[in-house]
């Protein structure tokens, strides 16, 4: 599920058509401020970031509720073996300037903390926690078995000042605290590139890859960290060398993204008759009652 994502690009869908779109159910709940929804995230400059998507504030709690009732009918009415979240997180660190996030948090934004919180980045984070949670809380227990699960940001903090940006001050993304706390199953950072240069490494080598994947190993809580590996590399030696570091660091396996990188190089034989050629056993979760 991507979650806070509302629509896609900068042109609200059209109201005509069925089922209606969430955004005008998000624009019905919660107003419009100067022609803006005040249900969407806002920049500090009072725009609506819209690139790739419009999203919604995570700290609305019908947004939340939309969320889970939408989970809920899944698993009522599919046989799915879980929820895997992807876009948990806000825009980028200039969000949550909205009407609705000011309201909730009580003081305009970046201006001062909110109540209870040391800062407003840390109110912001609790709001995509508190998203987090309430799936776990809400959904898991739907079905015997079902696993949560997420699509993190590659670099939590950037420790090495490799000039990264970092999930949890640049997106408000708390991902090691999901697992430390204990409301969800397994993370999957995403340590890869959108574009491959057979030339050129770029900023994401095998060396980083290794890095980032053995500190969300270290900070796992127990849980499951099931790091993400790119399929665009022009050979497959460097998708292999990727499998066998997380599997020295004892990660509970691999997501290959995506299946087209796969096709696209041929690569299913390889996977079939190398690192994949003994078949896996799902990794239990002990930790569900």
């Amino acid at each position: 599920m991507n979650v806070y994502p509302v629509w896609d690009e900068c042109t609200p869908p059209s109201e005509a058509v069925t089922p209606r779109p969430f955004y005008y159910n998000l624009r019905d709940f919660h107003g419009t401020t100067g022609g803006k929804l005040n249900g969407l995230q806002w920049q500090t400059n009072d725009a609506v970031p819209c690139s790739p998507y419009m999203r919604a504030s995570p700290a609305s709690t019908f947004v939340d509720n939309h969320l889970l009732a939408v989970a809920a009918d899944l698993v009522a009415r599919y046989d799915v073996d879980g929820i895997h979240l992807d876009h948990i997180r806000y825009n980028s660190s200039d969000t949550s300037c909205d009407p609705v996030s000011e309201a909730s948090a009580g003081v305009n934004c970046f201006t001062a903390p909110p109540s209870g919180y040391l800062s407003y980045a840390d109110w912001q984070r609790a709001q995509v926690n508190g998203t987090v949670a309430k799936f776990y809380d809400q959904i898991v227990p739907l079905k015997p078995g079902l696993w949560l699960s997420a699509a993190v940001w590659p670099i939590y903090i950037d420790y090495w000042s490799w000039g990264g940006q970092e999930g949890y001050h640049d997106y408000y993304q708390d991902s090691k605290a999901w697992v430390a706390d204990g409301y969800i199953d397994s993370i999957s950072p995403m340590i890869y590139p959108g574009v491959y240069d057979c030339d050129d490494p770029g900023f994401w080598t095998q060396q980083k890859w290794q890095t980032l994947v053995a500190d969300f190993q270290a900070n796992s809580g127990g849980r499951y960290v099931i790091p993400g590996i790119g399929t665009g590399y022009c050979t497959f030696s460097e998708i292999e060398a990727r499998i066998q570091m997380g599997r020295a660091l004892g990660t509970a396996g691999q997501a290959l993204f995506s299946y087209g990188g796969l096709k696209a190089n041929g690569y299913f034989d390889d996977l079939a008759y190398g690192p994949y050629a003994q078949p896996a056993s799902v990794p239990t979760i002990s930790w569900h009652p």
